[in-house]
């Protein structure tokens, strides 16, 4: 295993423990893009609490498919059981099967009965950034590098912003962070219709606190802290938190200059 995993090592077979029954336990991380969340997940591993990673997300989904011989995609309907069941059984750490979901997958692929089913009796964690700006100015950047995970490899193409006038720039930045924003909103909008009260954590908690939101989680979960390893785990990436925390900084002042058409 990577000394700090990005996201596409996450997913590789590595990770993979065939456990010879599921996982009791489950952990649901809900956050929107931008939010630190692969952090969150690299911290949860250390700690021996799951190995936490987007299986809803078509892409990685699709990756897992073909290495466990799914001849669909794990997300059609038809094969949804099974990929849960076996997720329960390959994706497992001190009996925790833990995922982070983005709405959009979760309005794709989990509203339905194998959804309902994966949420009830979770412990759901509400990863969320509260400066907005800071959040859509990161999400612009790493649509156009097409690098999601903080000093990782690409892993989407690169999507250039078509656009020359301002008028178009600005509007065509509102439209994405109406999008953005609106990831939590539904989230917030299932806890209430679910009658769910997850965790709520912010990203600032996340980079100034790390060793606090994985105690809070644990205990919620009712499970130990591998403390030896998450202690090396938060002293590697106490400089990724610094750097991302520099550089989203920075872009979001240039959006709330933009907003007001500041030089």
């Amino acid at each position: 295993m990577t000394i700090r995993p990005d996201l596409l090592a996450l997913i590789g077979p590595e990770y993979d423990l065939i456990s010879p029954v599921p996982a009791e336990k489950t952990l649901i991380i809900c956050s929107a893009p931008r939010t630190g969340s692969y952090e969150l997940c690299r911290y949860l591993i250390s700690a021996g609490i799951g190995v936490p990673h987007e299986y809803f997300n078509p892409n990685y989904a699709s990756r897992l498919g073909e290495r466990w011989g799914f001849e669909r995609l794990p997300l059609d309907s038809s094969e949804m059981d099974r990929y849960i069941q076996t997720l329960r059984r390959r994706r497992v750490q001190n009996d925790v099967f833990a995922t982070k979901v983005q709405f959009t997958h979760f309005d794709q692929s989990l509203r339905n009965e194998h959804g309902r089913a994966l949420f009830e009796g979770a412990i759901i964690v509400h990863l969320f950034r509260p400066d907005a700006a800071a959040q859509y100015a990161s999400y612009r950047s790493a649509l156009e590098s097409g690098v999601w995970d903080f000093s990782s490899r690409p892993t989407t193409p690169p999507v250039s912003r078509d656009v020359t006038d301002f008028d178009s720039h600005f509007r065509q930045a509102l439209q994405e962070m109406d999008s953005l924003m609106g990831q939590d909103a539904g989230f917030r909008c299932m806890f209430t219709l679910l009658n769910v009260k997850p965790l709520f954590v912010t990203t600032d908690d996340l980079f100034n606190d790390p060793r606090g939101v994985v105690h809070r989680i644990a205990n919620a979960m009712r499970t130990a802290v591998n403390e030896k390893e998450l202690d090396h785990a938060i002293e590697l990436s106490a400089s990724y938190g610094r750097d991302y925390k520099k550089s989203t900084d920075g872009m979001a002042e240039h959006f709330r200059r933009v907003v007001f058409r500041e030089a």
